[in-house]
């Protein structure tokens, strides 16, 4: 890759702040493309290029060979060569100047901040690429250019990033979530069922439960040997797990730069900083202490918790994008009868999206897409970008082929026979096809409905949602028919139904000013950054506690330790570029 010496410079600058985390700062630079960029748009367009892509989700790095992949070079010409790795990796790959063609940004998983990577040089302006062959981009969800131009720019006004997985909502027909949508706690239903169902409405209750499934599960040998506890984890996400679930039920939504929002009071503050933090902390510390939490989540990392849960040793997971795909991998494995499934209870009265809700700036900075300045044909790359953000892209990289995984069939577009057959018979043929292994390239989300009628995840209509069923989904169905005297064709019926009831509750509204928060200092990125750090080790010490007493200590000791650090003049800046957003709300205009 070519590298001009003011970008390997800044790019050198910018490592040395991530030693801390910390984004650099100072005058962003002329970000034009490198020299040899002119050369792509005088490429043949039977010339097959190669562009380096950014993606941590895809398990077989390396020039990629798949039905999807395949129908991309054959039709743009490009193939495309998957770089992943961890935050260590990507700050490798910043301090030498060598970040790939195409990436994403996710600070949360690289440590850095969008910006960072515009000051330091690295990132192409793409308005020029976008005029001339964004047509899709332009066309569709259309606000995220002005969002991206005010809000994630570095004040330059040009746009660095595209947000992705965009949604609106269709009145007449709403999504109704398989299970629930994206992050909440999930349970073993068949261990809950075997030890007879006992009711739950608090959380202290819910761990009572988990107990007498740890005992069943291990009473039972459940694992074939293996050590079974009701609840584990990772720390490679920081303390992803011991909070980010448990504030949701509560009513709160995760923001950037550590900040949540209640989203019935439209409240923002910084987790550490409420009470639903620490809540949260003290739900794992009781678990620790009733001996159901695994010792190992400590130590362990997210793909060894992930086996853990598909060998049948974890009762309770933190997701539906985990359990769905658990659920299909212990099906296949033999055992069809397990599974995780949500169960509602009033001590944990929020359901994350029981319905799909407006996303017109998707998720905004969080994978939004960029061009860097290593890449030596951005035509093509702009090329990519933009059939990923059309309805054509977006079926292919979420359904697959057409004739081969999806057809037209009575005026929709359906899942073929053969390919509904060997996704149940194999759990990982969704991904070895390339089929959703790179939706954080696509302006939409998988249950967008498309102009033909059909969402761009052919398998996520609630027709196909109630007719590939898992075994298990259908007991906890079956079940609360007979409980409700209602029929429930898939999991997210129920909870729809108890929502309708005002049983249980779950957020549709969509809270704009959210998204349009400026960049904080340098100064309150490197306060915060040190501050996670702390709490990283802190917060693991307070779960381990004995009792309340000691819980309480931990939390007042933490507090003081953190405004030591300046977290409180940090978390003044942060909400003050909150109230700020609030102000560019009423302006901003969403097309």
């Amino acid at each position: 890759m070519k590298k001009n010496t003011l970008k390997k410079v800044l790019a050198m600058a910018l490592a040395g702040m991530m030693a801390l985390s910390v984004a650099a700062c100072g005058q962003s630079s002329d970000t034009a493309a490198p020299e040899a960029a002119s050369d792509s748009a005088e490429v043949k367009k039977d010339k097959v290029i190669t562009l380096t892509i950014w993606n941590t989700e895809v398990t077989t790095p390396g020039i990629q060979d798949n039905d999807v992949a395949r129908v991309i070079e054959e039709k743009l010409g490009i193939k495309m060569d998957i770089v992943q790795g961890d935050s260590q990796k990507f700050s490798v790959l910043v301090a030498g100047g060598d970040l790939p063609d195409i990436i994403y940004t996710n600070p949360a998983q690289q440590g850095v901040e969008a910006n960072a990577l515009i000051t330091s040089g690295q990132l192409i302006a793409m308005d020029d690429l976008i005029d001339q062959y964004g047509e899709n981009i332009k066309k569709n969800f259309p606000s995220r250019l002005d969002y991206s131009k005010k809000y994630v720019s570095n004040g330059e006004d040009k746009t660095y990033f595209l947000p992705v997985l965009c949604y609106t909502v269709d009145e007449e027909n709403p999504d109704i979530s398989y299970t629930i949508e994206n992050v909440g706690l999930m349970t073993r239903w068949d261990v809950y069922a075997a030890i007879g169902y006992p009711e739950i409405q608090t959380t202290d209750d819910y761990l009572n439960v988990l107990k007498q499934m740890q005992d069943y599960a291990r009473e039972n040998d459940l694992a074939g040997g293996k050590e079974i506890y009701a609840i584990s984890g990772w720390n490679d996400w920081g303390l992803w797990p011991w909070w980010l679930a448990n504030v949701r039920e509560m009513g709160w939504q995760d923001l950037s730069n550590g900040a949540i929002i209640n989203k019935a009071t439209e409240e923002v503050d910084l987790n550490y900083h409420t009470d639903a933090f620490w809540e949260s902390l003290k739900f794992y510390n009781k678990a620790y202490n009733l001996g159901i939490l695994d010792p190992e989540a400590f130590t362990m990392k997210n793909d060894q918790f992930w086996d853990k849960c598909n060998n049948g040793q974890v009762l309770m997971a933190y997701a539906s994008w985990q359990t769905d795909n658990m659920n299909k991998t212990m099906a296949s494995n033999g055992h069809p009868e397990w599974g995780f499934e949500k169960i509602p209870f009033s001590g944990y009265p929020y359901i994350s999206g029981i319905v799909s809700g407006d996303a017109p700036l998707g998720n905004a900075s969080d994978y939004a897409t960029a061009i860097t300045t290593n890449c030596e044909y951005p035509e093509k790359a702009m090329q990519l970008i933009d059939f990923c953000n059309s309805e054509e892209g977006a079926r292919l990289l979420w359904s697959g082929v057409e004739g081969t995984h999806w057809e037209m069939k009575d005026g929709k577009a359906q899942p073929t026979e053969s390919y509904q057959k060997l996704i149940k018979e194999d759990a990982s043929y969704t991904t070895s096809t390339g089929i959703t292994l790179y939706n954080k390239l696509c302006g939409f989300k998988e249950t967008q409905i498309l102009s033909d009628g059909s969402p761009a995840n052919v398998l996520k209509s609630n027709e196909q949602k109630a007719q590939n069923i898992l075994d298990i989904d259908k007991e906890y169905c079956e079940y609360y028919s007979e409980q409700r005297g209602e029929e429930f064709l898939y999991p997210g019926m129920v909870l729809n139904d108890m929502w309708q009831k005002e049983e249980v509750d779950t957020f549709t509204n969509y809270i704009l000013y959210t998204s349009l928060v400026q960049a904080p200092s340098d100064e309150t990125l490197n306060i915060l950054a040190q501050c996670d750090q702390y709490m990283n080790v802190q917060g693991v010490k307070a779960i381990m506690v004995k009792d309340e007493a000691e819980f309480d200590a931990a939390r007042e000791e933490a507090m003081t330790e953190l405004n030591a650090m300046g977290f409180e003049k940090a978390r003044e800046e942060i909400l003050s570029l909150y109230e700020a957003a609030k102000t560019d709300a009423s302006s901003f205009e969403i097309k």
